[in-house]
């Protein structure tokens, strides 16, 4: 990135700025090339699935040399692409020559080879005037063109303004970036506290971690950690048992998936003491669970068994119980005669499934996931993988390369709106979080001194916590 500079007569500098694009900006403008040539949607094709595989790698390393302003070689570059008005087994072969040492311009040839919308990197300016300036200019403007529309609307609708559900990001972290802060700061003494508290009971125990979900007030963390230090004291002979263990307040009190031992923050000290006695038995179900899912997997045509981040809390046990049951009942399917479709590929290794409490969804989820609970019936459960196998795939691979797009955003709005942290419900999908990004760049101009200094928490509604984060939802206006 470099600037070009000149003086203005009382010594100001003035002109523009050149930069690069950032590779969030790469990213994003190439995500329609991806997902026509991605190697995971040729599975069928391995001809083209390789060649597809090697022409991206080549363009990868020429992205990131172009990104460091280093110059190399390429060849013609040879892309399959899938297109919905082609018939099956048939992919259009491009061959795209990148000889080009500008970054900006490579994107916009790959995308014209492919018959792709060059808009979203049309609209990002090769330039950047000086922002004073430029802000200066476009006050004035609006300031004589609405002076009137703005003295009335202060005048006679401010109180109603208020009252109304919020529309407008920029005016709601205006109103309220400054509360949070000082939130922030009023919870400082609390933090420090629950801080002391974690290392005390390491350091007294043995115990390897103490970690909370991030959902609790910080002060329901303080009381349980204070109520959990208090139990320890008077029962110190069963504490041996969380030696080396990670220990989670959280929704529910067991032993994870993961093997960590859940407090639930709202039991009784006489629940968790419970949990602690027996954490060896409740041991032995992680034991089991791998056994359980490369049972079910086997079953499945090798079917990948996955367990997503959001998925309901419950214990190893609970989960070994899950299992079990899918398993008796695809066994009782194929008891009966039955048999998968033949139009199910032989070995399903490239597609996930998560089993989940009995009341759960039958559901390909925004990752490309299949979601099951462990109640439904095998002939449901298997007509409905057969029928959603594209659709899965396609959510896999757009999965695949949105999580690497929103790291890449996530680390450019943290740094250059110098959050505190910046961080996400579950519930918000790498696509999502993509689009919020992309927006709240939009907006940097107006927004990045007030966002300064906070902590972010990316939702589906506006709010303060008492800790002082500010919550926004993830399709603000």
């Amino acid at each position: 990135m470099f600037c070009r500079l000149r003086l203005s007569s009382c010594g100001c500098p003035i002109g523009v700025f050149h930069r690069k694009l950032s590779s969030a900006e790469v990213s994003t403008a190439l995500r329609p090339f991806y997902f026509r040539v991605h190697p995971d949607l040729f599975g069928k094709y391995p001809e083209q699935r390789k060649i597809n595989e090697i022409s991206l790698q080549q363009l990868s390393a020429l992205l990131e040399a172009q990104q460091s302003s280093r110059n190399i070689a390429t060849p013609i570059l040879p892309f399959y692409l899938r297109k919905n008005d082609m018939p099956e087994g048939q992919f259009e072969l491009v061959k795209i020559k990148l000889d080009s040492n500008d970054l900006r311009e490579t994107v916009v040839k790959v995308l014209n080879a492919c018959d792709i919308s060059t808009s979203y990197i049309d609209k990002i300016p090769r330039m950047k005037q000086d922002k004073g300036r430029q802000f200066r200019k476009e006050f004035n403007e609006a300031y004589e063109k609405y002076k009137d529309e703005f003295d009335k609307a202060t005048r006679m609708k401010r109180k109603v303004e208020e009252k109304k559900a919020i529309t407008n990001v920029i005016d709601w972290i205006s109103e309220n970036s400054q509360q949070a802060k000082e939130k922030y700061e009023s919870t400082q003494a609390t933090r420090g506290q629950v801080k002391s508290l974690i290392e005390q009971l390491c350091k007294t125990y043995g115990i390897k971690e103490v970690k909370y979900d991030s959902g609790w007030n910080i002060s329901h963390i303080r009381g349980a950690l204070q109520s959990l230090t208090s139990m320890a004291s008077q029962h110190p002979q069963h504490m041996d048992n969380l030696k080396d263990r990670t220990i989670a307040l959280g929704q529910f009190t067991g032993v994870s998936l993961d093997g960590d031992v859940y407090l639930n923050i709202i039991d009784v000290r006489h629940e968790w003491l419970s949990l602690i006695k027996k954490v060896s038995q409740e041991d032995s179900a992680l034991t089991e669970i791998p056994q359980y899912e490369k049972a079910l997997s086997s079953i499945l045509r090798n079917i990948h068994i996955c367990r997503r981040k959001f998925m309901p809390k419950v214990s190893a046990a609970q989960y070994c119980s899950h299992l079990r049951q899918l398993i008796t009942s695809i066994g009782d399917f194929y008891g009966r005669g039955s048999k998968i479709p033949d139009t199910v590929p032989e070995s399903l290794q490239k597609y996930e499934i998560v089993v989940e409490p009995e009341a759960g969804p039958l559901m390909v989820s925004p990752t490309g996931q299949f979601i099951t609970p462990s109640s439904c019936p095998a002939d449901e459960l298997i007509a409905f993988i057969a029928k959603h196998l594209d659709d899965a795939m396609l959510l896999l691979t757009e999965y695949s390369i949105n999580k690497h797009v929103e790291k890449a955003l996530y680390k450019e709005v943290k740094e250059r709106f110098q959050l505190l942290d910046l961080i996400k419900d579950d519930s918000i999908t790498p696509g999502l979080m993509i689009l919020c990004c992309q927006r709240l760049l939009t907006r940097i101009d107006t927004i990045d001194e007030k966002l300064r200094g906070n902590i972010l928490y990316v939702t589906h509604y506006y709010s303060v916590l008492s800790e002082g984060v500010l919550c926004i939802p993830w399709n603000f206006k």
